[in-house]
């Protein structure tokens, strides 16, 4: 991994209860783990997860995959996961082939 190639993930249990995944950096092929991992971990915790991507500058297919799973394990699970802060420049991004 090379240093453009990081992802911070940061912790934080609000008075409610909530978990708040800020994430900082990239997410990719080179990070997805990391957020897969903490993911993972919170699993047997039934409370809500706010995932913050406004401190994300690029999200690749591997981790779309990673929040989208987790969307899905947390709807099977009768849970929540929210995906919030996706910054303007990544949802306006198109894909070649749309072009």
């Amino acid at each position: 991994m090379t240093g453009t190639e990081r992802l911070a993930v940061e912790f934080e249990r609000r008075d409610d209860g909530t978990v708040v995944l800020r994430l900082n950096g990239r997410l990719d092929r080179g990070t997805a783990a990391v957020l897969e991992g903490v993911l993972r971990a919170l699993r047997s915790d039934p409370s809500p997860i706010v995932v913050d991507l406004a401190a994300v500058d690029h999200i690749d297919s591997h981790g779309l995959d990673v929040l989208l799973e987790a969307e899905a394990d947390a709807r099977r699970r009768r849970a929540s996961v929210e995906v919030v802060g996706v910054r303007e420049s990544l949802r306006s991004r198109r894909s070649p082939l749309e072009e």
